[in-house]
């Protein structure tokens, strides 16, 4: 039978020398760590969290209580660059207008035919309202303008292609 280890008993300024050492470590390492959870994530792509099996709504769940609970709260990379996000969504985009396939997007077998300038932001919002595939798209022609794009688009939808038709405007 094995013995049970006594529970060591921080004093309170332990317990802050503890947390500044591993905030510290966490800053010092934090390539490594992305690099292991990066292998981890690969070893185990079907993982659900216990917590999101329970209620697939959680991380949203737990976003919105913290929004709620700190409505003055600014990301650091918010203050260090109010610009972020436009810059964030420029570095993706492409400089050209590209149209594309996704194969299966519904569990059904019908395949949707979509134009866009940023197709990584693009395929984020397919993935975000629950498209299956969208990382496994097919770019089928690249376009120098909108309107040569909505056109190609067009006439993919006239041969039985599913997407939304009558958008002025990319993504």
């Amino acid at each position: 039978m094995k013995k049970k280890r006594k529970k060591y008993i921080y004093s309170e300024e332990q317990l802050a020398q503890k947390k500044i050492y591993h905030a510290k470590w966490r800053l010092e390492n934090k390539e490594a760590q992305k690099i292991y959870q990066a292998k981890w994530n690969k070893k185990n792509p079907d993982y659900i969290p216990p917590c999101e099996i329970e209620n697939p709504n959680y991380r949203k769940e737990q976003s919105k209580k913290f929004q709620e609970a700190n409505p003055d709260y600014i990301p650091p990379c918010r203050i260090e660059n109010p610009d972020y996000d436009k810059e964030y969504k420029r570095s993706h985009n492409l400089g050209y207008w590209v149209v594309y396939l996704i194969h299966n997007y519904n569990g059904l077998g019908d395949t949707y035919c979509g134009q866009t300038q940023n197709i990584y932001n693009r395929m984020l919002k397919h993935k975000s309202d629950g498209r299956l595939n969208s990382d496994k798209y097919e770019l089928i022609k690249q376009c120098e303008t909108l309107e040569d794009s909505l056109d190609f688009e067009a006439y993919m939808h006239e041969q039985g292609y599913h997407g939304r038709q009558g958008k002025t405007e990319g993504k």
